[in-house]
């Protein structure tokens, strides 16, 4: 089966301190161990980062250190798949027939990235901004 990430699902399972690990931890080890087949949007790679950059810790992720932690942990892992300008356009579309706004398109741009190659399941610990953008869409999981 092939399995999409979001942000707040990779961090979580990256980080050992963080609140969510025991239940994301495993869905990212399952395609480390060959169960599923994983993937993540170019969006989620570059949001990735941010967050591991931004996250309030002690010590705090030096760029350096995130970027090898990325390298180690996801992009051997996980294959990537690249937004064109027609994922955004759909992303777009997406947060308009939902009269949503801001980091709506965010969110979307992972959705409209896993439906385009098919996965089975969009793992987020964000299931209400993603409901909210595609009510009903049986892809939309939490780890």
């Amino acid at each position: 089966m092939k399995v999409c990430f979001d942000t707040s699902t990779l961090v979580a399972a990256l980080l050992q301190q963080h609140p969510h690990h025991a239940i994301a931890f495993p869905r990212l080890k399952a395609v480390k161990d060959g169960l599923v087949q994983g993937y993540l949007t170019t969006h989620c790679l570059a949001e990735l980062f941010a967050t591991l950059t931004a996250l309030p810790l002690k010590p705090r992720l030096l760029p350096a250190e995130a970027k090898r932690i990325i390298g180690e942990s996801i992009l051997g892992h996980l294959v990537l798949i690249p937004l064109s300008a027609d994922h955004y356009h759909e992303a777009m579309k997406l947060t308009v027939t939902g009269n949503l706004s801001s980091g709506a398109i965010y969110d979307a741009l992972h959705l409209v990235g896993a439906l385009s190659v098919g996965c089975g399941a969009l793992y987020t610990l964000n299931l209400r901004h993603f409901r909210s953008l595609a009510p009903g869409d049986p892809i939309i999981a939490s780890p």
